[in-house]
């Protein structure tokens, strides 16, 4: 696998990961802060960027 190849997949993996659980934190009520700080530190767990 290159490197794109990896990049793509652990990026690919944050969002839905990112995904899953901001489902879960809007069904949930999760406080948008509490949710951004978790979704931030999902992104950097792949070490992948986080674009908005």
């Amino acid at each position: 696998m290159n490197n794109s190849d990896s990049h793509d997949s652990k990026l690919s993996q944050a969002r839905g990961l990112a995904s899953q659980l901001g489902m879960f934190a809007e069904e949930n009520d999760i406080p948008k802060d509490l949710w951004d700080s978790l979704e931030a530190k999902i992104y950097d767990f792949y070490q992948v960027p986080h674009d908005r």
